[in-house]
Order: structure tokens, then sequence, then C-alpha cells
């Protein structure tokens, strides 16, 4: 069984991230050709070369007009967003159908409830205060290490919910995917033409309550062999709410407005089983790679009770970026023409759809899902056949071809952190062969590789692990270890592990990770921590990179840090630690760093 093939109610909306971005980079643009070095975002401090700046100045330097023009510019010298607060924040976002596969209505009790995700209340009393999500990123310079740490979610308004969950849960970006094919560029990030696919898993147990008369809940909830509810949603068409002379603007007239990211959401929430993937889409891979229009998007397919289901939100992607910018809740609009979609297994046609088909014109009514019925013969040759899916094109857009690739590897474990003191961790690879065990031993190839900042550097070769596995024939998984290299303790960077399954160049998967540095900071064991030590090894680079924190503590000022002195330490705890209210909420703090601020607060001798 798979989410895809059991009960599910749909959603679509807008949706906003709140994230701050100056350090996307560890350099700031401060002339046209030339760059200062700000952060060294792998010990999360203050560079070197910008120490001998006041923070006034770094600010300053921040917020001032990108000085570069053309494809490198960033808005501002910091980016899009120097004032967020990491929140995501679902906006009007509506159940829009549910049912079961093959019976998808557009009508029902739960149709048009809101859908809201929650962040977490605090440890130990269950009470407030509340947050909202929080996005952070494992890697800050890379594109594809985007976290999001839930605290539980919502059905219905606070004055009559449906369902209540409360459960810390963290989920990790799949499948970034070419989404809008115009225009070719706009003022926006790159990423505008993307899409995140993004998925949760919340177990029975986490449920507080839910109505119980609600036949759309019931079936989710209470069906045979449920374990749970599993989320699954995708933001795309995303841009900065400013565009870059409003933002300019704003930060001239000294108002540092927060610039949120806001865009469309599209999601499923379904009844979760057993041994399913908790936070990576499950299912068979079909994948639309068109290098011409720089097109990579990716399907998933399910067979089960007589229906093929396909989850295909990202599969053919929409023609033009929204209208208006900032209208993010009116409907969505279909996806691009490419003539008739034809779903077929190997030469065998199962279903035709004319582009006029509600299916493709409202497709995200219905979370994108498309359900195929199959007869007996159709069902034994979707077990044993690549399906496809294709589209003869027109004048305005090419033919589309998008076969299922049979192979394929993937992992819930997305983002591991490595504290000095982990021994190490195991990973679990799921090898599948048209959705099923594979047939035959099946090698894994396994290598190391940096993102572009620091593929030149030393900060990201800290990792053992084997570089091939096999996956023993009739196995659905393999599983290895992963440990830091000996002697590393002191080193701290990020790195992905790629995961390449035989001689199939589009079965491949990562896992991405960062690792921590032990250190004493230079300081003599016994010595009281001053606030110099403190400002300048721990809460300096925060102060600068994400200033929506001295909103709440002026963290550079030591009287106000002292005087919150019980909130900083209860929130550096491991009790917050997969909470949403961690300081920092973007990790980015050494367990090092967290002891040193410790020391200083409570006025004890270090003891590194």
């Amino acid at each position: 069984m798979s989410i895809l093939n059991g009960p599910r109610l749909n959603f679509w909306g807008g949706i906003s991230t709140d994230v701050s971005v100056p350090n996307n980079s560890p350099t700031l643009p401060n002339g046209i050709e030339t760059s200062l070095d700000l952060f060294d975002l792998t010990t999360s401090t203050v560079a070197e070369q910008a120490r001998t700046y006041s923070d006034d100045q770094l600010y300053e330097l921040i917020n001032a007009p990108d000085p570069r023009i053309g494809p490198n510019s960033r808005y501002t010298a910091g980016g899009w967003n120097h004032y967020g607060e990491h929140v995501v924040t679902l906006h009007n976002a509506l159940i829009s159908s549910q049912g079961t596969p093959g019976n998808i209505a557009l009508e029902g009790d739960m149709v048009g409830q809101p859908v809201y995700l929650l962040g977490s209340v605090t440890p130990g009393t269950g009470q407030g205060p509340y947050s909202g999500p929080m996005m952070v990123d494992l890697d800050p310079t890379a594109t594809t290490t985007t976290q999001i740490f839930v605290g539980g979610l919502q059905i219905g308004n606070s004055s009559n919910p449906q369902l209540l969950i409360r459960w810390n849960a963290v989920c990790s970006s799949f499948d970034v995917n070419t989404r809008v094919l115009e225009p070719r560029s706009m003022d926006a990030p790159g990423s505008f033409h993307g899409s995140g696919t993004f998925q949760l898993t919340f177990p029975l147990s986490s449920i507080v309550s839910y109505n119980k008369d609600s036949a759309g809940l019931k079936a989710l909830i209470e069906a045979p062999n449920a374990s749970g509810i599993v989320l699954r949603f995708v933001m795309f068409e995303m841009c900065p709410t400013l565009t870059t002379d409003q933002l300019n603007a704003d930060y001239a007239a000294n108002q540092f407005s927060p610039n949120p990211s806001i865009g469309r959401v599209i999601g499923t929430l379904a009844t979760a089983y057993a041994d399913e993937p908790q936070i990576c889409p499950p299912g068979r891979q079909i994948i639309n790679a068109d290098q011409d229009l720089n097109i990579t998007s990716v399907a998933y397919a399910e067979v089960a009770n007589g229906q093929l289901s396909i989850d295909m939100v990202n599969l053919i992607p929409k023609q033009r970026f929204r209208a208006v910018r900032d209208d993010i809740t009116s409907p969505i609009g279909p996806n691009a023409d490419y003539g008739t979609v034809t779903v077929a297994a190997g030469e065998t046609a199962l279903a035709s759809f004319e582009p006029s088909a509600p299916i493709l014109q409202d497709y995200y009514r219905y979370g994108g899902i498309v359900d195929v019925p199959l007869d007996t013969a159709q069902t034994q040759l979707v077990q044993s056949t690549p399906l496809c899916i294709s589209a003869p094109g027109n004048a305005r857009n090419p033919a589309l071809s998008a076969p299922e690739c049979p192979y394929r590897v993937y992992s819930d474990q997305r983002n591991s952190y490595f504290d000095p003191n982990n021994s190490g961790v195991q990973i679990t690879l799921q090898a599948r062969y048209l959705g099923a065990p594979v047939p035959t031993d099946t090698p894994i190839s396994i290598a190391a590789s940096a993102t572009s900042v620091y593929e030149a550097t030393r900060y990201w070769d800290f990792l053992e692990f084997p570089t091939a596995l096999t996956v023993p024939a009739g196995q659905p998984s393999v599983s290895f270890n992963v440990v830091p290299v000996a002697g590393s303790s002191g080193q701290a960077g990020f790195t992905t592990l790629n995961y390449n399954l035989g001689s199939h160049p589009l079965s491949q998967s990562f896992s991405n990770f960062r690792k921590y540095a032990q250190t004493d900071f230079g300081i003599p064991a016994g010595s009281l921590i001053t606030w110099e030590q403190a400002y300048q090894n721990v809460l300096r680079f925060h102060y600068l990179a994400f200033p929506a924190m001295s909103r709440y503590i002026q963290l550079n000022q030591p009287d106000a840090v002292m005087g919150y002195k019980q909130a900083i330490l209860a929130r550096i705890s491991p009790e917050y630690h997969n909470t949403t209210l961690y300081m920092s909420v973007v990790r980015s703090m050494s367990p090092s760093q967290r002891e040193l601020l410790a020391a200083y607060l409570n006025g004890t001798p270090w003891r590194p």
C-alpha cells in the first residue's frame, strides 16, 4: 500500500516562506567585481576579513543595493530578505476535494475547511508560546538542503477545529523541479521557475482531537491498517513579495520590512500505512527530462485495488508565472497545453486525457493526482511493464515524453547533523524495480560531493563510508554506516552523499550532512567567559545574519541578553532541539557555541 492508494483530502492555496538570506553566500558583493568575506558558514561566525568592520558598517553593506548587474544581482548585497523570521505560513489553503482513488469528489464534509501547519508548543507544558513552522537550510549555500520544522497540523478554524495534531517533525525538500516555463527571467531569484515537494507523516498517537462525525476524517484516521496521517505538499511560483526597487526604497526609508517569498501550494492529506517512507514520496518514478527546456520533473505511481494512481502535480509544467505578483489565493489555472496526454504501459495505452479534461484543467483541485481504472489484464501488465506519460505537443510546446525509470533508490534520511560526540549514523537505502524489490543483485555506488562554494576547500571531506553496496535480489533495502573521519572533531562543514543504482543514470538520490566542530575557542579552561567572547564567538553571526531575532532579544546588548537568560538557556537545551522554538531556529549554533553561551549566562568557569 501507499499514500496514493487510500483515502485522501486534497487542498490548494497560497504559501509564504519568510527566510533570512544573507547567509546564502559567505561573501558580500561590495563592488561590481569585488567582494568581502562576510561569514564563515561552517562555524557560524563572522569571517576574519569582516571583523575589522563595526556591526553598523556591516549592516549598511548588507542592506545596500547590489552593486552588480546581470544574472548575479541579488536585490540588495545581502539578498532579497534580511529580516525574515523563517516562518512558513499557509494562506487561504482550503480543502478542495475528498474521497478514495477513482472516487474523488469536489464536494464533501471537509471541502472548504482551512488547513494550517502549526509550530511547536513549549516542551513539558503543552502550552504557548506558539510559533509557526520554520524553514531551515542545512547548508545555506545549497539548493537541495531545505527543511521545514513543524509542530503539528490543524484542519478547521481555531474556534472549531475539525482535526488537531501536535507532533514535532521535520520534512525535507525532494524533487526540486522546473515548474514554470515563462517568462525566462523576472525580478526574482531563479528559483521562481521551480517547485519543491515536502512530505510529513504524523502517527495516530499525535492526534489530539478530530470530528468523529466527519466521513472524510473517519476515512483517513480509521482506515484498516492505518498508522497515521501523511501530508504531501508542493510549493511553486515562489517569488519575493517586493521587487528590487520596492525593497531598496523600503531600506532607504529605514523601514527594513520582511520580504517573504510567496507562491502557490497544492497538497494532499492521506492515510499513512506502516513500512512506508515518512518524508520521501513513495511509488514508482516517472521522469520528464527535457534538456531543451531545462526540465527535470518527476511523478510517482502506485497500483492497488484496480487503480493506477499517479501523483503528477510536478510532471507537466505551468506555462506562465501568475499575472499578479502578490495574488497567491486566486485559482491557479491549468498547466501548459501539450495536447492529449496519454498514460501507457509499454506500447499499451491505459488512458488519454484531452487538454480540456477537468483532471488537467483543474488538476490542483485534485491534489495533482490522476487515478486510472485498470482491469485484471491491465493490472498485470502495469505490474511488469514500465509506464510512460506522453503528449504530441503543439506549436507552442514540444512533445512530452516522460518514461518511468524502472529502478529507483531513495532514503528517508535526507538531512543529518553530526555533533562532535556523534559516533555515526546508519543510512538505509530503499531499492525498487517497478515498485517491487529488485529481481537481481543490484549495485549502488556512493560518492561524496560539495556545493561549488566548498568543493575547492577541506570543508566537506569529513565522512567515512563504503563507496559501493549491493542490494541482494528480493530485498527491499540495504543499510550502511557513515562516521566522521578519525581526528576530524575540530572540522566543520557540509557534504552530500550521492547514491546511484547500477547503470541507471536517472536512478539516483542523495543525503546531506552538516558537521559541527568541537572547539575551545582558544579560551583557557577555568576562565570566566566575557561578553566579548560570547558575542564574537556565538551571537554576532546571528545578530548580523538573522536580525529578526533581535526583535525579541537585542543580541548585541549584554544587558538584554542577560535579561533573557532563562529563556535563552531553555531554548538552547536538548528539550527544545526538535521543536520550532529552538535557538537558533536555523540550527546554526554548534554544541560548543551553546556551551560557551551557557557558561557566559550562568557565570560558570569554562569547561570545554
